[in-house]
C-alpha cells in the first residue's frame, strides 16, 4: 500500500510516517520499493505503528519504545530493571486513569446543578475540576 492508504488506515500523516522510517521504526520488514520507486508499505507496518501510537499514548517515549523492541526482536530477556520500569509505566497509567475518572465525575455533578436562567450555562466554571481531587 503506498503512504497515503496506511496514512488512513493508522490515523498519522505521512509526514509521520516518514519521522518512524527514519527512526528505525519501519525498515525492510515493513517497506519495499516498488519499481517506480514508490514505497509500498506491507499490513505489517499498519501494525507496527498502530503499536507505537498505543504505546506513546501509554506514555513511552520513543527512545524507550525502540529500547524495548529490540528487547523483543532479539529475544533478550527482560532484566529486573526494565519490569520495574514498565510496573511504574502501569502505575503512571492508573494514575491518569483515576484523574480522568475524577474529572468525568465532577463534570457529570456540573450537569445535575440545575443553571440559574440569570447565568449562561457557557459561564460555568471548570476551575472547580482541580478541587475535585
Amino acid at each position: 500500500m503506498l503512504i497515503k492508504e496506511l496514512a488512513e488506515k493508522t490515523g498519522l500523516t505521512p509526514q509521520t510516517i516518514r519521522f518512524y522510517e527514519k527512526e528505525g521504526f519501519l525498515d525492510t520488514r515493513y517497506i519495499r520499493r516498488r519499481e517506480n520507486n514508490y514505497r509500498d508499505y506491507s499490513e505489517d507496518a499498519v501494525r507496527q505503528l498502530l503499536n507505537l501510537k498505543a504505546g506513546q499514548a501509554a506514555g513511552f517515549t520513543l527512545a524507550e519504545l525502540k529500547q524495548y523492541r529490540e528487547v523483543v526482536e532479539t529475544g533478550e530477556v527482560a532484566t529486573q530493571q526494565q519490569v520495574t520500569f514498565l510496573h511504574q509505566k502501569i502505575d503512571d497509567i492508573n494514575g491518569t486513569i483515576a484523574e480522568l475518572e475524577r474529572i468525568r465525575a465532577h463534570l457529570t455533578t456540573l450537569i445535575q446543578i440545575p443553571v440559574p436562567s440569570s447565568k449562561p450555562a457557557a459561564m460555568l466554571s471548570l476551575g472547580t475540576i482541580s478541587r475535585c481531587q
